[in-house]
Parts: C-alpha cells; sequence; structure tokens
C-alpha cells in the first residue's frame, strides 16, 4: 500500500473513531455543564465546568426517589454476587467438559453453547410471575441468581477452551504424585486458568451492570440498581440532562476503570492457546 492508500485509510479510521466516540464525550461535556446550559439547544460547548451535578447525584439532591450513590452500591453487590456465583458454577461445569468422559458430553457441551441465544428478554415475565409467588420480590436472589444463569453460558465455554489448550500431561505428572482431582484444579488448573477466568467474570460483570429490563420489573428501591436509577432522570415534567449525564458517568466510569486495570488480563484470556 502507498503512502497516500495508508494516509487515507488512517484518516478514515480516526473520523469513524470520532464518530463512535462523539455521544460519549457529549454525556461527559454536558456532565461539567450548569443545569441552565445542559438544557440549551443548540448546544453550548464554550462554559465554565462545575462538578454541581455530581455533587446532586451522589447526595441525592435531584428529583429522583433514592440517593444514586445508594443505587450504586446495589449495582456492585448485585454484580459480585452474580459474577462469583456464575463462576463457581462454570469452573467445575467447564472443567468436566473438558476433562471428565461422560456419555452425552459433546451434546451437553452443544446445549449450553445454544442457550447463548436464548433471549433474556422473554424470561422476564415467568420470572416475575415465580418471584412474586415465592415473595422474593424486591430482594437480592431475584436478581443474583438470574444475572448469574445468563452470563453462565458464556463462561463456560470460555473455560472450557482454555482449560482444554491446558496440557494434560501437567496433570497426569500431578496424579503420579498422588494429587487428587480436587487439589489438581486447585493448584494447577486455577493458577493457569487466571487470564480467562477475569476474561469470563469481566464480560459477566459488565452484563449485569448494565442489566436493566430484570432490575426495572423485579426490584422496587430494596434493590433498585443504577441503569433503573438513570431513567428516573427523565419525567413527565422533561429530562435533567445534567444530572442524567453526571449519573450515566458516574455509572460508566468503574466498570470502564476495571477494564482499563486489567485489560492485558482480558487479552490474555481472550487470546489464550490462539498462538502456539
Amino acid at each position: 500500500m502507498s503512502w497516500l492508500g495508508k494516509l487515507i485509510t488512517r484518516v478514515v479510521l480516526w473520523l469513524a473513531l470520532v464518530i463512535v466516540m462523539f455521544p460519549i464525550l457529549w454525556v461527559l461535556l454536558t456532565s461539567f455543564k450548569p443545569a441552565e446550559l445542559a438544557q440549551a439547544l443548540p448546544p453550548i460547548w464554550d462554559f465554565m465546568p462545575t462538578l454541581q451535578n455530581y455533587r446532586d447525584v451522589l447526595s441525592g439532591n435531584t428529583y429522583t426517589s433514592q440517593v444514586f450513590g445508594v443505587l450504586l452500591n446495589h449495582t456492585i453487590i448485585v454484580t459480585l454476587s452474580s459474577t462469583l456465583l456464575g463462576l463457581a458454577a462454570a469452573v467445575p461445569a467447564a472443567y468436566a467438559l473438558a476433562r471428565v468422559k461422560f456419555a452425552g458430553r459433546q451434546a451437553t457441551a452443544n446445549w449450553i453453547l445454544s442457550t447463548i441465544m436464548f433471549p433474556p428478554a422473554v424470561s422476564v415475565i415467568p420470572v416475575f410471575v415465580i418471584a412474586s409467588r415465592l415473595g422474593l420480590t424486591d430482594t437480592w436472589p431475584v436478581l443474583v441468581v438470574p444475572y448469574a444463569a445468563f452470563g453462565l453460558p458464556m463462561m463456560i465455554w470460555m473455560l472450557r477452551s482454555a482449560i482444554k489448550q491446558i496440557p494434560f500431561e501437567i496433570e497426569e505428572a500431578a496424579m503420579v504424585d498422588g494429587a487428587s482431582r480436587g487439589q489438581i484444579i486447585w493448584h494447577i488448573v486455577l493458577p493457569l486458568l487466571t487470564p480467562s477466568i477475569v476474561s469470563a467474570s469481566l464480560l459477566a460483570g459488565m452484563l449485569a451492570w448494565n442489566e436493566f429490563l430484570f432490575a426495572l420489573t423485579l426490584s422496587r428501591s430494596a434493590i433498585k440498581t443504577a441503569p433503573v436509577g438513570i431513567s428516573e432522570f427523565t419525567s413527565m415534567y422533561g429530562t435533567q440532562w445534567g444530572t442524567l449525564t453526571a449519573a450515566a458517568t458516574v455509572t460508566v466510569a468503574p466498570i470502564l476503570l476495571i477494564a482499563l486495570l486489567l485489560r492485558r488480563r482480558v487479552i490474555e484470556g481472550l487470546t489464550f492457546g490462539a498462538v502456539k
């Protein structure tokens, strides 16, 4: 490719990046605008930045029903709980599908893979009916269990693929030395799976962190999460753009920061076994 072709390619890529990033930049800039300028049309780009929107959001000085900091705590609890529950089920399931020989192993793996195509929205009404009859509406399990279940197929397949890339000779050597199956998993497989576990946990955690429909349907106030809280900044009286964008920024920032800090582990986990 000539230098002119490379230049055109770079320009096109940068333009595409700017177009994709513009909504995020707009949200970030609006969150620093004074309340009266955040509503202005056309948008005003020359303004004195302020943190008042963030103070209002985190202190509860808004028209929403709850302090947004409380909703963030709820989101953290639900995300961590569902991710850990999913890992507790995914690791042994993935190891069994990768190492243990039993009748129907491939069919079971294919069935688990097929459940990834199942749209969670279809199960909202049945889960709501069951939760209502069991008196579990607006309780932690009603969100933690479905979130863990929806992320489980992806976690199992990611970990299964990673385990199959670990040489079985390492486990055979441990068996010869007298190690049990549990010791092999704990002392050998899990340390080698760390990058893949981080990748699977981050992807499952992002699904739980951003989930809106189940949280809106199954929660009231005790476990209401941040995505539901963001929707409350839009009401019949209009949209509070300043506080809404501040709440959106506060919600996105933690997961973005974690992804940046763990990006090396994530890349290792996603490419594990791709290059020999």
